[in-house]
Order: C-alpha cells, then sequence, then structure tokens
C-alpha cells in the first residue's frame, strides 16, 4: 500500500512531537501520613501510557538536611525512561511537618503510606525505594518492612547505626555533633541518646536505640521478601564505613550487588564521582529489577570495587573478594627513637616491653576532618611525614619491604597485646603506605576505646580496620601507626595514661592484609 506524502508529513511531526515530550512534572504534593503529618513531595509522570503492568515506580528519600528536590536531575532522568518517580522530604525535613526520628518508626510508616497514595491515583507496577546516606538508611528499612519493595539502592547508607556513631566503643564526635546540631526540628530522643552516648550512659538504651534503625536487625525480612538490594558505599567514609554494608551483603539471600568507591560520605554519589558508576548501576538495577530489562546485571560480579588513588574499576564475583592474606608479626623497637617491625614470623626473643603515652596527638590520623575524606574521592590522599610521628606519644611497626605491588583488597585486622595503665583508654590504628623517603599515605584506620580496661594487666584487642581497596607500590612498605588521639574522635575524660606492648613467645600481636 502506498502512504500519501499528507499521511507521512502527519506521521513524522506526531513521531517528532512524541520525542520531544517530557514527562509532567507536579512539583508541589502534601500527602497527609497516618498521624496527619504534612509530607511535602514532588512528583514525575511518564510521557507514555502504563505498561500492562503498572509503570515502574521508584520512590527518593532525600539525604539527612536536604529535602525533596535533592534528585530532580535522577529522577526527571528515570521519568524519560518511562519511570514514575516521586521524591519527598522525610518528616522533620524541608516542608514535611513531624519531627526527626532518626528513621525510626513513623518514617518508615510515612514510606508506606506514599506507596499507598501512589497506587491509589496511578498504576504502579513494580516499586523500588533509593537514596543516599539518611534516604539510603530509610530505603532499606522500608524494604524490609514492605513487601512491595521489590529493590533498593541503598547509597551510603548504614545498615547498624551503632557503628556508625561508636565505632569499637569510641564516639563518633564531629559526625555525631554534625548530624544531631542539623537536625532542627527533632525528637527529644535524638538529644537523649546523643548526651547518653557521650557520657558512657545507659549505653544499652543507645544499642535498643540502634538496633531498631539499622536493617542488619531486619536481614531476614528483606530475605523473605526477596528485595533487591544495591549498596554503595566508600572507603573514606567515617560515619557509615564500608564494614557493616559488607556484614549486610553477606547476609543478603536474594539479588545483591556491592559498590565500594573512594571518597568519603556521600560526596561521591551527589558529586557523581566514580565517573559517574554508580548512578548508572543503579539505574541499570532498577531496570532489571523493575522494568524487566534483560541488561545483564543479574549475571555480572557482584562485587564493583575501585581501588582508592587510581580509582581502577575492578569487578570481583563476591565479597570478600579474595582469600589470600599475609600476617606480619609485631617486633619491638629498641627505644622511642626507633620504630618497630612487623615481621613474617612470630617474635620468639627475650620478654620485652614498649610504652608509649596518652596526652597528646600526633601526626599520624586521618587528616582535616571532612575535607581531607572529600579530597580521597579526587585522588588526593592523605600524606604524613612518618620521621616526624613523636615516639614518645605513638609507636611505628613497619612491615617488610614489597617487592611487586601489594594489592590490598578488603578488611585489615590487628590482634594486638597491650597492657594499659588506666581503666578507659583510646587507641588510634593507621596503616600507612610508605616510601623510601618516610613520607607515608593513610591506607586505612580504626578507632577503639576499652572502658574497663584491666588496669597493669595483659590483654588482647582484636580490630578490625575499615574496609579498603589500595595498591602498596614496589619499593615501600605498610606501616602500623598507633597513637591515643584522633581528630573525629572524643577522648577519653582523662589522657594521661600509658600503653605497654609486650612481647614473648606465645603471645603473638600481628596484623592480617587481605591481599590479591
Amino acid at each position: 500500500m502506498q502512504t500519501s506524502p499528507l499521511l507521512a508529513l502527519i506521521g513524522g511531526a506526531l513521531l517528532a512531537a512524541h520525542s520531544w515530550a517530557a514527562p509532567q512534572f507536579i512539583p508541589d504534593l502534601d500527602i497527609t501520613s497516618f498521624d496527619g503529618t504534612e509530607l511535602d513531595a514532588n512528583l514525575f509522570v511518564p510521557d507514555s501510557p502504563p505498561p500492562a503492568g503498572g509503570y515502574p515506580t521508584v520512590l527518593f528519600t532525600n539525604s539527612w538536611v536536604l529535602d525533596k528536590h535533592q534528585y530532580l536531575l535522577q529522577a526527571e532522568a528515570l521519568a524519560d525512561n518511562g519511570y514514575l518517580v516521586m521524591s519527598y522530604s522525610t518528616r522533620g525535613f524541608g516542608q514535611s511537618g513531624g519531627l526527626v526520628d532518626v528513621a525510626g518508626d513513623n518514617s518508615i510508616a510515612d514510606a508506606g503510606v506514599l506507596i499507598d497514595w501512589l497506587e491509589a491515583n496511578y498504576p504502579v507496577g513494580k516499586l523500588g525505594m533509593a537514596g543516599i546516606s539518611y534516604g539510603a538508611g530509610v530505603s532499606l528499612l522500608g524494604a524490609a518492612a514492605d513487601p512491595r519493595v521489590d529493590a533498593v539502592a541503598a547509597l551510603s547508607g548504614w545498615s547498624d547505626v551503632v557503628e556508625g556513631l561508636y565505632p569499637n566503643e569510641t564516639v563518633n564526635l564531629v559526625w555525631g555533633t554534625l548530624l544531631v546540631n542539623t537536625a532542627f526540628k527533632r525528637e527529644e530522643i535524638v538529644d537523649r541518646v546523643w548526651s547518653d552516648l557521650r557520657s558512657g550512659a545507659n549505653i544499652d538504651g543507645v544499642i535498643e536505640f540502634g538496633a531498631s534503625r539499622s536493617a542488619l536487625s531486619f536481614v531476614d525480612a528483606l530475605n523473605a521478601n526477596g528485595t533487591a538490594v544495591l549498596m554503595s558505599n566508600n572507603f573514606a567514609d567515617y560515619l557509615f564505613k564500608p564494614n557493616s554494608m559488607t556484614d549486610l551483603y553477606t547476609l543478603l539471600e536474594g539479588p545483591k550487588k556491592l559498590l565500594l568507591n573512594p571518597g568519603t560520605h556521600a560526596i561521591t554519589e551527589t558529586l557523581g564521582g566514580n565517573d559517574g558508576h554508580i548512578w548508572a548501576t543503579s539505574f541499570r538495577w532498577f531496570d532489571h529489577y523493575l522494568k524487566g530489562d534483560a541488561n545483564g546485571i543479574d549475571t555480572e560480579p557482584k562485587v564493583d570495587m575501585t581501588v582508592r588513588i587510581s580509582n581502577r574499576l575492578e569487578r570481583f564475583d563476591d565479597f570478600p573478594v579474595t582469600q589470600n592474606s599475609s600476617s606480619w608479626y609485631l617486633h619491638p623497637r629498641l627505644s622511642h627513637f626507633n620504630n618497630a617491625s612487623m615481621e613474617n614470623n612470630p617474635y620468639n626473643g627475650w620478654r620485652w616491653r614498649n610504652t608509649f603515652h596518652g596526652g597528646a596527638d600526633t601526626r599520624a590520623g586521618t587528616g582535616i576532618p571532612l575535607i581531607s575524606d572529600a579530597l580521597e574521592g579526587f585522588g588526593i590522599p592523605v600524606y604524613t611525614n612518618m620521621n616526624g610521628i613523636n615516639g614518645y606519644h605513638a609507636i611505628e611497626y613497619n612491615g617488610p619491604v614489597q617487592w611487586s605491588t601489594l594489592k590490598i583488597r578488603g578488611t585489615p585486622t590487628l590482634d594486638l597485646w597491650i597492657e594499659p595503665s588506666k581503666p578507659e583508654v583510646q587507641l588510634q590504628l593507621h596503616l600507612y603506605d610508605t616510601g623510601p623517603l618516610g613520607l607515608g599515605r593513610l591506607i586505612t584506620h580504626a578507632p577503639v576505646t576499652l572502658h574497663d580496661a584491666d588496669v597493669g594487666g595483659e590483654q588482647k584487642i582484636s580490630v578490625e580496620f575499615f574496609t579498603t581497596s589500595y595498591d602498596v607500590p614496589p619499593g615501600h612498605v605498610v606501616t602500623l601507626a598507633i597513637d591515643t588521639e584522633g581528630a573525629i574522635y572524643q577522648k577519653p575524660a582523662d589522657t594521661r595514661y600509658e600503653i605497654r606492648v609486650p612481647y614473648r613467645s606465645g603471645q603473638e600481636s600481628k596484623l592480617i592484609i587481605p591481599h590479591l
């Protein structure tokens, strides 16, 4: 059949008009939650008719302090691809009513109310939740509470509140203060919990508060719901460290993917870091699990790990990404003016002790709080002159010289025997990549605080460093630097204490480094 020029012209015009059509944007929606609280939201509605099963739908949840406008670019991009997309301000933030409850029962119930509203007003197909930071935590908890959530993209989120604010029983002072003081409309319990944490009072209550707001407590529900969970976290995120998210990842039984990136909390995702890989992968995740696209993401390696400094992307089948490791045993130093060593074999000499003292910070540290962490995402590491670390207030152990690249991948651990002189002591543990001239680049760190130590008694502490991915170049060594203060952590009330490190046969202190 021959088509007339007029019909062809009209058809071409219609196709052109359709190609330029934009999703409908509804900028202001006030939705009443279960308790009368007004939630402020916006909505993108696709310009195309809904598929037979309804629109694939995404509910975006804001980060701490931010509001419904946070994801406008991502929401519009999804809507252009046929998604129905709602973004909202959680209670206590933006123009939403209510008080911030730190992802408590009210906030999780709000998410269910918004899903109800979407289903009542639009043909909703499979549904996902997504967000950065606070939005990531709410998304995971919302998915555990509501089986209608088919997929999640949790970026810079948490799975354990206590691990974030109280790592190894050490108060995360800078981040905790920042969070509490920027939630201007908050429930009284937030101040009470933060006060208890800082004073060391009612820690059981703090743990109970955190557990009810942590996805690790609800992993069985996520598994029962079959939720497809994508998680992204950053190596220099000293608020929500990757460690608890890797713990959650290993417990999930449904579809899952883990992205581990350079950078600090929320900055990598917000600024489109990692060459846009995080958001591109999140969109592909939703395209497969909400739209049903056969894009292969379900058969790809489950772990994407980007190497710090070089920003080189590597992919692995699962986490942990390697079963290989090296164990280095701590050997003593001769005086405050010498470094100790880490050797391949345990110490087997005369009984020995090294001592270092509290009361001062040293050059061992994580850099300028927040700023250094953010720069790390752009390949700018924290540098330290290792020769300038005060041996009276710290101790350094140098590992063997690496004659080939040491590809650290995963979570280093330290078993350390100590004799503390006070019941409350703190250790700041740092791993550095140290070059021949004594300049060190921070690989990872971890704090640990003992609140009821056996004064003068020998006791072993076991600590996980924050998960990392780092290449130590040939000719360099790994240095373990230990002091007693860190810029982002709360110090003990009395910092005038000594830490003795004993050495003797059969009592081994050792560092375990996972590597390819």
